[in-house]
């Protein structure tokens, strides 16, 4: 009986882990942005930027417009609303951010990528990264979380 039970619960816990894998990368994205929106604080007009550490594409928002997670230091995070259409976004390498003396201001500058594409930054919200971080930990953490 006990190697029954033990059966279960391996085939529960692989059940779990499989469900995790499956989610496709729209799923993913979902999650990820609905995340960041949770920890992000009010949109502010401009920020002052230095350079891009990383970015990650999060989806598209309720609204329709794409966002992007965009690192600029180490736990400093920026929510970017981008305006539509921002054709294959989410296949971009790399970006880069249009900026006046070193600010980037929402519904004026731009997201750079790929040959010359470009989509206007409707907003900018900082999120505060260590509690997503957090929120990420807690639910890998959670039975079958992902």
């Amino acid at each position: 009986m006990k190697s029954a039970s033990r059966f279960a619960v391996s085939a529960l816990a692989a059940a779990a882990s499989l469900a995790a894998l499956a989610q496709s990368p729209a799923q993913r994205n979902a999650r990820d942005l609905a995340l960041f929106q949770r920890y992000a604080s009010p949109p502010q007009e401009s920020v002052h930027y230095f350079r891009t550490d990383g970015f990650k594409y999060l989806g598209t928002n309720a609204q329709g417009d794409e966002a992007i997670a965009l690192w600029t230091g180490v736990n400093q995070v920026y929510l970017l609303t981008l305006q539509q259409p921002c054709t294959h976004l989410d296949l971009a390498r790399s970006i880069a951010l249009t900026s006046t003396s070193g600010n980037v201001n929402a519904r004026m500058d731009f997201v750079k990528y790929g040959r010359g594409r470009e989509c206007r930054i409707e907003t900018i919200q900082k999120v505060d990264y260590r509690a997503v971080r957090a929120a990420m930990k807690a639910a890998q953490s959670a039975p079958g979380g992902t």
